[in-house]
């Protein structure tokens, strides 16, 4: 049995070499499994850039009314919360994105931390890239010392493979910040990416690969990547939609959307 497993296992590492050596060196996978990403990344050396978004591939809501698997199923009401928030004056919607902030996250995979420290243990520079403001929200003074922190506490150092690093001068602006080994964008994620290249040449990376839960984010990570030479492997990392879930009542979660908006 236990032959059997090793072969099983090189089996699997043999379909992905061939898989890859189809694609050429451009190519995005859609994956559940943390499994799989772990054989994408065992390529991976010090001209590697490997880069996790942060919402629904790192970290998830504990409030299970915010999970992505969900919103489908409540498409209707969250749809009509989101219009009702527009409607309401700046400083309310303020306190509400606050408040959202203010909600604990915890891990999509609890397996996650492992592969990021074992990929730094190597060598590979590990960044986290996420769409989402920084600075001060209503009641939380630093949104990107809040999620470094909850990061850390999960086990997650992306400060680590940047610690020799400093390109805030520069880089940093209202849109964009690189922070502790974190980029925090409201621009495009490949114009902020760009940004981060130009601002590092000491870093020439040959292979970037990119787990991101959305499609439109990779496509165009790979476009830039394509631009410059690199080697690109984009992961479609879908976890947060597969794994198993408590039984919800949605009928309950509906009436809390609801209640908000009157």
């Amino acid at each position: 049995m236990k032959n059997f497993g090793i072969v099983k296992l090189f089996a699997k590492k043999l379909i992905f070499v061939l898989f890859l050596a189809g694609c050429g060196n451009q190519q995005i996978i859609k994956t559940d499994n943390l499994e799989t990403v772990k054989s994408l990344c065992d390529e991976a050396d010090s001209q590697t850039l490997v880069i996790f978004d942060m919402d629904n591939v790192l970290t998830e809501s504990t409030e299970r009314a915010f999970h992505a698997d969900l919103y489908p199923q409540i498409k209707d009401v969250v749809d009509e919360f989101r219009n009702h928030v527009k409607k309401l004056p700046p400083s309310e919607q303020e306190k509400l994105r606050g408040a959202q902030w203010e909600i604990p996250v915890c891990l999509v995979d609890e397996s996650m931390p492992e592969l990021i420290e074992s990929l730094q243990n190597r060598d590979v520079k590990v960044l986290m890239l996420t769409a989402n403001p920084h600075g001060k929200v209503a009641n939380v003074d630093s949104i990107e010392n809040l999620c470094d922190s909850r990061l850390k506490n999960l086990g997650i150092n992306f400060e680590k493979s940047w610690l020799s690093v400093d390109i805030k001068r520069g880089f940093n602006n209202e849109l964009t910040i690189f922070h502790k080994g974190e980029i925090f964008t409201l621009e495009s994620k490949e114009i902020a990416l760009k940004r981060f290249f130009e601002h590092l040449p000491e870093y020439n990376f040959r292979k970037i690969i990119f787990l991101d839960d959305k499609r439109k984010n990779l496509e165009k990570v790979k476009k830039l990547a394509e631009k410059q030479n690199k080697t690109f492997i984009g992961i479609e990392y879908l976890r947060v939609f597969t794994k198993k879930r408590p039984k919800t009542d949605l009928f309950f979660i509906k009436n809390r959307f609801k209640q908000l908006i009157n």
